[in-house]
């Protein structure tokens, strides 16, 4: 991963990464065990359609540290499905989001 300068005429870097990664670690304690850390298809906490994003949910119901995990996932402003919740930016997201333009409201003509 490469930093991102902030300006041509600073030598300082983006360090977002880091400091997310000291203000909020991955707690590696003996007796956590995280379920989704041997799951064979990563893809699955990152849904492209709902019937993925439920797949995601039923895996996460039953982990010991889904608290924890969404907890992690919010503060570092994550996305994907963290302890069960689809996040974007950290935040909450109610389904999946749909590609493209959305579509048009029809609009009354006022009388």
């Amino acid at each position: 991963m490469t930093a991102r300068k902030i300006s041509a005429h600073e030598d300082r870097f983006d360090t977002k990464g880091v400091t997310i990664a000291f203000t909020a670690p991955t707690p590696l304690a003996p007796g956590l065990v995280w379920a989704c850390a041997d799951h064979p298809d990563p893809d699955l906490f990152h849904p492209t359609d709902e019937a993925t994003l439920a797949a995601a949910k039923a895996f996460c119901a039953g982990c010991p540290v889904r608290e924890l995990c969404l907890d992690l996932g919010r503060r570092r402003d994550e996305y994907g499905v963290w302890g069960g919740v689809l996040l974007e930016s950290g935040k909450p997201q109610v389904g999946v989001p749909r590609r493209g333009r959305p579509p048009k409201e029809k609009v009354s003509p006022a009388a």
